[in-house]
């Protein structure tokens, strides 16, 4: 038995001297016209909550659609209603063209369900040629057609199916429906679609509510989140400025859409990108369902990274910059961002290394092949350093890079992280498929979405991930792109049990050289804790000065310096590193 949901003019239920309008009347009304005192409109749900923000009703004669939360949340598909107050509005037209957008009821929605059995509408078969204004809000389906697409759906995205004759019809995925929360993939055989009929400046677009509607079925995972060690990445536009003219206008209303959305993903560690106040991480920690803990970059830029970490799962060990390159490396100074932590998920605990990365944007036509460059660089120096100090550590480098893993944004060039995906023996791509299926987590602009945002993990973790795929909390958070962030999270679930545990070594982890021997190039990493002067030479086999490294003042965090050495003549050579009041000489030894 089910309540009525919402009554606001007790007068209106009258049951006498009701005059029932039919909803192709109602529909042939101007536009900012009402429902009329003693009217009403009666019909059957054929979309209730299945999509963001609209609903669907129909009688014998139309559809169409409602556009009020009230009656989204109040009805279930196949109910009887009927809408006592409403207004007569079109959504999406092509402006000064009335009549290319798809009619609405919206306004303060008066409604009753009527009670009795539910009966959802039998949709009508149309064929492409024949969808048209008359059809508008209704449920229809169409016949023996096929995707023109390849891969998988996502959420707030276009389609096209095609009819054996060729004609085409725009297929719109809601992000909220089951089929785009679950990237579910798209048929490459001829299916019967089933859909209501939308309008958005003047085409046609077919909306499916279930994955039933294209012939899918839905393969649900059955592992709870709380068995598995879960990492999510998102970009999260300028998060924290006061300055409305960058990011989103309303900063409150980005705050709280945040929070929302990391009170349904539950992730362990969050690393974000664009977090520009610690005043404004610590508030998130603060009001997220759970006990988090905020880290931030110590970096001299606005846009930081950060992460925010589940101590009931997470103990951090360290956390510090990985510098590598030189004045123009990484966005000029936005390093990656290291976490080394001990996760513990049913008794088993593993010890892990993150690094967080923004990589440089690509700016306008005229510096794109320098930016291109710039990741490319920073891509093959952090690939060095990865293998060469991390080689028995599980570790999962994530963020926003800026540039996909198949190829990239700057045309025709391939990917600037190709040393990742040649050198798969070492380390694994998890969101490269995802690419690959015309997935997109850059959403801001149609033209430009791109897989921006991945995940890489290092051969300790191959056999231990169940999961990686986008979240959608544009699925419940209205206008996203404009109000929360440009970019959508992803997240990787891991099976702890099956990482493979970090090998100790007795090398001290304040300074230390690799690779040892070396042929073209080694790296000297320094563990700072103080301010203090950084002084670093190459002595030759006789320790004479050969090269001046670095003579700068170091700051706290982990400073990574390259030292070339395919120059030189194969042999022992001594690298001096001065550091406050130490002094220590290692060999380094040269094989060509």
């Amino acid at each position: 038995m089910r309540t009525i949901v919402l009554i606001l003019c007790a007068s209106c239920l009258v049951a006498s001297g009701q005059t029932y309008v039919t909803i192709a009347q109602f529909k042939q009304r101007p536009f900012g016209d009402s429902i009329r005192t003693g009217e009403r409109i009666a019909g059957r749900v054929t979309v209730a909550d299945q999509f963001r923000n609209t609903s669907y009703i129909q009688d014998g004669t139309g559809g169409i659609a409602v556009f009020n939360s009230a009656f989204r949340m109040g009805v279930s598909v196949g109910d009887s209603v009927e809408i006592l107050a409403g207004t007569l509005t079109e959504f999406g037209q092509t402006t000064g063209q009335p009549g290319t957008g798809l009619a609405e009821i919206t306004g303060s929605v008066v409604f009753q369900v009527i009670p009795g059995a539910t009966a959802e509408p039998t949709p009508r078969t149309a064929s492409i040629p024949s969808i048209g204004e008359a059809l508008e809000g209704m449920l229809v389906r169409v016949r023996n057609v096929e995707f023109v697409e390849t891969g998988v759906f996502q959420g707030d995205r276009n389609y096209n199916i095609r009819s054996s004759a060729g004609d085409q019809l725009q297929v719109r995925i809601d992000a909220n429906t089951e089929i785009a929360r679950n990237s579910l993939p798209i048929p490459t055989q001829r299916v019967d679609i089933i859909g209501v009929l939308s309008q958005f400046r003047g085409t046609y677009q077919l909306l499916p509510r279930f994955a039933s509607d294209i012939g899918l079925t839905i393969e649900q995972d059955t592992v709870p989140k709380s068995a598995t060690f879960d990492v999510t990445t998102w970009n999260l536009l300028w998060f924290g400025t006061t300055d409305t003219t960058i990011g989103v206008a309303n900063k409150q209303r980005q705050f709280n859409s945040i929070r929302m959305a990391l009170d349904s993903m539950r992730s362990d560690i969050y690393a974000f990108q664009e977090v520009t106040t610690a005043h404004v991480l610590d508030s998130l920690a603060s009001t997220v369902q759970g006990a988090y803990t905020g880290y931030l970059a110590p970096i001299d830029q606005q846009q930081k990274m950060a992460y925010l970490v589940n101590r009931d799962v997470v103990s951090v060990i360290e956390s510090g910059l990985a510098v590598n390159g030189g004045s123009q490396a990484w966005a000029s100074g936005r390093f990656p961002f290291r976490l080394t932590v001990r996760a513990t998920i049913g008794g088993v605990e593993r010890k892990l290394v993150l690094f967080a990365i923004h990589a440089k944007a690509t700016g306008d036509s005229t510096v794109a092949q320098e930016d291109w460059q710039r990741r490319k660089t920073d891509a093959e120096t952090f690939h060095d350093y990865l293998n060469t100090f991390y080689t028995n550590d599980a570790v999962i480098v994530l963020g926003d890079f800026n540039d996909d893993v198949t190829i990239s944004v700057v045309t025709p060039n391939p990917t600037p992280y190709a040393v990742f995906v040649e050198d798969s023996a070492n380390w694994r791509i998890l969101t490269k498929p995802m690419s690959e299926l015309g997935l997109r987590s850059y959403i801001g602009s149609s033209v430009n979405a791109r897989m921006l945002d991945h995940i890489i993990v290092s051969n300790e973790l191959f056999g231990a991930v169940h999961r990686t795929y986008l979240e959608a909390p544009n699925a419940f958070l209205s206008s996203y792109t404009t109000t929360v962030s440009d970019h959508l999270p992803v997240t990787v679930r891991i099976r702890l049990a099956d990482v493979i545990a970090s090998v100790a070594t007795q090398e001290s982890q304040h300074l230390r050289i690799g690779p040892n021997p070396v042929d073209q190039r080694a790296f000297l990493e320094l563990e700072s804790h103080e301010v203090a002067p950084l002084r670093v030479e190459l002595l030759d086999p006789a320790a004479q000065r050969l090269m001046l490294i670095a003579d700068e003042v170091a700051q706290p965090g982990v400073r990574l310096l390259p030292i070339e050495c395919s120059g030189l003549a194969s042999g022992v050579y001594f690298v001096r590193v001065q550091h406050g009041t130490t002094s220590t000489i290692i060999p380094l030894v040269v094989i060509h």
